[in-house]
């Protein structure tokens, strides 16, 4: 299963550059602070790594049918 991310959202928080970032077809929003789009990206993929994302929308595909 392939994961995608789409931006949502580039704010600046307290002089911070900020971005919402959406695991696709999923409410899943990563929250995250990055100077540019790449890095927000990147950033948001490492976390979902780190969260074991993949596995849990695999688990849930097969719930779903």
């Amino acid at each position: 299963m392939i994961v995608e991310f789409e931006i949502l959202e580039e704010y600046v928080e307290n002089g911070r550059r900020r971005f919402r970032v959406r695991v696709r077809d999923t409410l899943i929003v990563f929250n995250v602070e990055a100077s540019n789009v790449e890095e927000a990206m990147e950033k948001a993929k490492a976390l979902a790594t780190k969260m074991n994302i993949q596995e849990f929308l695999k688990h849930y595909s097969e719930l779903k049918v």
